[in-house]
């Protein structure tokens, strides 16, 4: 069973708060799914909050902690006190727990990020984990806390309140199948202009650039809703307009594709972390899928769009930080050797967890180009706390690379193995960027270019 502690009594004339909802499809298995597992903790996804209150849609477990090299696999800690306790190789299990968090947020749709965590505790015994719960959810504002009983299987919502005395009151939460739910999804390629050289201490300056280039390029351009109906007219969306999820989409959808419209490249210039706008660049070109979650159609459709132009943004900067990564881990480890004249853009694959078949949302994870789909599956599976197995993979229009393979042959292709011959002819061209031509062409899509020059090495 599945409820939240009953309120201490409001006084007289008190105002009725909002109350947040659980996916009951997901939580009213949850205790049974775990029932005979290692499984002690983990990070609630759900929600941004709304008027103090948030929205809980399901549970991924937290890895065990990795021990240090050479260090002999430690017993599972016999409770969730004593694994909140815990460290390995010297770095407290709170600061995994907390990173957990941030590469969840990284997989998810606009709209969803961490909004809590889950332990296996008694209900008397959960008020005692409240300060050792402060730190894992010092990031998390108006963050849940459910406990499973491991006896009885109960499961309770609380809300956990830090400060000086932390501690937990009961969480005003109902449960609901969320039949309402709509996703927004794009299909949006994007030029990206970025240095040859790169160094660690700007990577996330760089990305932060990026992002806020996207962000405002996609702001020029125009966001329209496409057809329920082939051979049906765009509906343009109005962000001076205060309508509806509900009154702009068909009633019986689950989803919507969104365009974002413009005539040409719409260009943003960011500069470099030195205030420069001039360096050596690289043009890379990528599509982007992107999703983006609304549980109640009730919310403003420019709000909902807004939130689908922000993820785009995050894919986007998100892909350029792990190729801008992999081609530092490349100079490290091949010093001397000549530069790239390219980076690798990754690709993103997607999936839905277990438990979640009624609602109209994907997690994806990053491949790079020289990795199939089952890769990002199997890290899926580690961070959602599932076995490949239990995911789903997302329907054919939503897979990136199967889009990439059809529309822009050849776009993501791994470098090859060996250098060209000293005889001539051109190297291989395998890269990350889209044709030009058909960028230039693309239908109800955008191209971005951002420019952002830096210091080069």
């Amino acid at each position: 069973s599945l409820v939240a502690p009953t309120p201490r009594a409001a006084g007289p004339g008190a105002a009725m708060s909002k109350k947040g909802t659980y996916n009951t499809a997901f939580f009213n298995s949850f205790a049974v799914r775990i029932r005979g597992t290692e499984i002690r903790f983990g990070i609630l996804v759900g929600t941004c909050p709304e008027d103090g209150q948030r929205d809980a849609l399901f549970a991924a477990a937290t890895p065990p902690q990795p021990q240090a090299d050479g260090a002999e696999a430690a017993a599972p800690p016999k409770d969730v006190a004593a694994l909140l306790k815990s460290s390995s190789g010297g770095a407290p299990f709170a600061d995994w727990a907390v990173e957990h968090a941030t590469q969840l947020r990284r997989l998810l749709p606009g709209g969803l990020e961490p909004c809590g965590c889950f332990a296996v505790v008694t209900e008397a015994a959960a008020k005692d984990l409240a300060a050792m719960l402060t730190p894992v959810l010092k990031g998390i504002p108006d963050a849940l806390v459910l406990t499973v009983d491991p006896t009885s299987s109960k499961l309770t919502f609380w809300k956990h309140e830090g400060g000086a005395k932390p501690g937990l009151r009961p969480a005003q939460v109902k449960g609901d199948s969320h039949k309402d739910a709509l996703l927004l999804w794009t299909a949006t390629p994007l030029d990206l202009v970025v240095p040859r050289g790169s160094s660690a201490t700007n990577i996330d300056a760089i990305v932060g650039r990026v992002q806020s280039g996207v962000t405002a390029a996609l702001q020029k351009s125009t966001a329209a809703l496409a057809p329920a109906a082939e051979g049906a007219p765009l509906r343009i969306v109005d962000f001076g307009s205060e309508q509806t999820v509900l009154a702009a989409t068909p009633k019986d959808s689950r989803e919507v594709r969104v365009d974002f419209l413009s005539n040409g490249t719409a260009l943003a210039v960011v500069p470099g972390v030195d205030g420069s706008d001039s360096g050596s660049c690289i043009r890379l070109r990528c599509l982007v899928v992107a999703m983006a979650v609304v549980l109640r159609r009730g919310a403003e459709l420019r709000q909902a769009v807004g939130l689908l132009r922000d993820g785009v943004a995050a894919c986007a900067g998100e892909r350029l930080r792990l190729a801008l990564e992999e081609a530092e881990e490349d100079d490290d480890e091949g010093a001397g050797a000549a530069r790239p004249s390219r980076l690798q853009l990754p690709w993103r694959a997607f999936a839905r967890p277990d438990g979640c078949d009624e609602l109209p949302f994907w997690c994806g994870d990053y491949c790079m180009p020289d990795e199939d789909a089952s890769a990002g599956l199997e890290r899926l599976g580690e961070l959602l706390g599932l076995p490949a197995a239990a995911l789903a993979a997302a329907p054919p229009h939503l897979d990136e690379r199967a889009r990439l393979g059809r529309d822009f042959g050849g776009t993501y292709r791994p470098e090859p193995a060996a250098p060209p011959s000293k005889e001539g002819g051109s190297k291989a061209s395998g890269s990350s960027f889209l044709p030009a031509a058909a960028c230039a062409v693309a239908v109800a899509c955008v191209a971005l270019a951002v420019a952002v020059p830096m210091l080069l090495k």
